[in-house]
């Protein structure tokens, strides 16, 4: 069985009934899992941890944390799009101690999945709909253990926060495929910003137009992605981003399909098998109608599971050929990454 890590109070990360972000996402994936007969059996849904201050503190400072707290109490935002309301840093922590267990998992050799993916938190910085930054301190904390970590980042929203955690650490490789950060928030992760210091190269971001479809994505990857990961050769591939880059979306404008969504987490596992590494599935993302759907598919093409997707057009193929202009991105980035990869 996958572990899949959960609990009652992830239904509390919320910013209130008229906010984007809908925290009934949670326990409708749960239910879906118990109740469809195909899935039954396959994933053993664990409970998650409270996390400590202490787990808090692998990325974040703790000046940030008595902040978040304290809003808590009095009321306020951590940013335009992020007010902290009560029970959520609850919620946060929760959702924070399920990708360390997953990661856990990982490290021992297993597949696991959470319902997380906080990737806009910074050190001392909360804004996204993010509090805590449950996907850095997955990685951090296996890091601080002497592994090696890649993060690959399928949101539609580039991970602004796990990169600049990670901006200047070559234990850890961040990639981020995400919507073209001058049509989207958070207006990060251009082709130029690649690290800094000892991490300079170890963070790759691969901004796509909008409408890419799933043969821009497959061309990434096969360009760019399965290259670096493979010359890394990390000890776990923690694939974060839930089912935003679908054409559906209400925030975004990326073009995949059901069965794009289903390759996300196909490439993924398959370079977690190449490589002999572990790995971490965590959805938390997505906009709009098709959710939930939207995760299935991932985790149907992360662990081959045989169970049908919902009726989806079907808008390309992994074996057509990409656009213009995200050849012409991944041209750039090699040259600009030929000096650190073998490109």
């Amino acid at each position: 069985m996958i572990p899949l890590y959960y609990h009652e109070d992830y239904r509390k990360y919320s910013f209130g009934t008229l906010h984007p972000f809908d925290p009934v996402r949670f326990p409708r994936f749960v239910d879906l899992l118990r109740g469809r007969e195909d899935l039954k059996g396959l994933f053993d849904i664990k409970e998650a941890f409270d996390a400590s201050d202490e787990d808090l503190s692998l990325v974040h400072t703790k000046n940030y944390i008595k902040k978040v707290l304290e809003l808590e109490k009095v009321g306020g935002r951590l940013s335009g799009d992020t007010p902290v309301k009560k029970g959520a840093p609850a919620a946060a922590r929760r959702i924070v101690g399920g990708t360390i267990q997953a990661v856990i998992d990982a490290s021992e050799g297993e597949s696991a999945v959470n319902l997380g993916g906080l990737h806009h938190a910074g050190k001392d910085y909360g804004e996204g709909f993010c509090i805590f930054n449950d996907v850095a301190i997955g990685g951090q904390y296996m890091a601080e253990k002497g592994k090696k970590i890649c993060i690959f980042d399928t949101d539609a929203h580039q991970g602004n926060g796990t990169m600049d955690i990670f901006y200047e650490d070559p234990r850890v490789l961040f990639i981020s495929l995400h919507q073209d950060p001058y049509t989207l928030y958070p207006g990060r992760g251009y082709v130029h910003e690649i690290g800094k210091g000892a991490g300079r190269g170890y963070t790759v971001n691969i901004p796509l137009p909008r409408d890419a479809n799933t043969a821009d994505y497959a061309y990434s990857v096969e360009e760019l992605v399965e290259p670096i990961v493979g010359e890394f050769k990390p000890d776990i591939i923690i694939r974060n981003g839930g089912s935003d880059p679908h054409y559906s979306d209400t925030l975004t404008n990326l073009g995949l399909d059901m069965t794009g969504l289903e390759f996300l987490g196909k490439v993924t596992k398959n370079m977690a098998v190449e490589n002999r590494s572990g790995h971490v599935e965590l959805m938390l993302s997505g906009y709009g109608p098709r959710v939930v759907e939207g995760w299935l598919a991932i985790l149907k093409g992360a662990f081959s599971l045989d169970t049908e997707l919902p009726p989806d057009k079907v808008l390309a193929s992994s074996n057509d050929p990409p656009g213009k202009k995200v050849s012409e991105t991944v041209a750039e980035l090699k040259d600009i990454l030929g000096s650190y990869w073998q490109l």
